[in-house]
């Protein structure tokens, strides 16, 4: 095992045997209560960002200017991901350890790293720009990669439930 295997590990081991880990994982109504906020601000988020690339390739709102909109919608994307990094964390420490070993989750994690590096990054800078200066292609191209990530985010979390892992077999 590497060494960053071995610090996820006891990452994951203090996650689960920490005071809120046993706390949700012990109430009836906590974890449904984080879930839905969970899946609240998931929803949130995906609306702006469908909204968004909707009107980066013209298909919606064409009155209203690209930058615009941005900026309107990026106030409820980045509050929407803050709320859904928080209440994840919060489920997660619930079975951190199952989770380790959870090829669904650790697919998850990685399109939630990219998904988040592309449309705080590169898509931010596109929409902010002038749209006369942006090739077709490009928002095309932009929008279905955002709108993908995001969307293999959802797909990863939901297979998470279907993959089952022996937390017992790690070391």
């Amino acid at each position: 095992m590497t060494s960053l295997q071995s610090v996820l590990l006891e990452f994951c081991r203090w996650c689960n045997g920490s005071s809120f880990g046993h706390g949700i994982r012990d109430s009836v109504w906590l974890f449904p209560f984080i879930e839905t906020f969970h899946l609240v601000a998931l929803g949130v988020l995906g609306g702006s960002i469908l909204l968004l690339n909707m009107r980066l390739v013209g298909l919606r709102f064409p009155a209203m200017p690209l930058r615009e909109l941005a900026c309107e919608l990026r106030v409820w994307m980045a509050g929407s991901l803050v709320v859904l990094l928080a209440s994840g964390f919060l489920l997660f420490c619930t079975e951190a350890v199952k989770m380790y070993g959870n090829w669904a989750f650790r697919l998850k994690m990685l399109m939630l790293v990219l998904a988040v590096l592309f449309t705080f990054t590169l898509h931010r800078r596109l929409t902010l720009m002038e749209e006369a200066r942006i090739a077709a292609a490009w928002r095309w191209l932009a929008a279905a990669l955002c709108v993908m990530l995001w969307a293999g985010v959802g797909l990863g979390g939901r297979a998470i439930g279907y993959v089952t892992t022996a937390a017992s077999a790690l070391p």
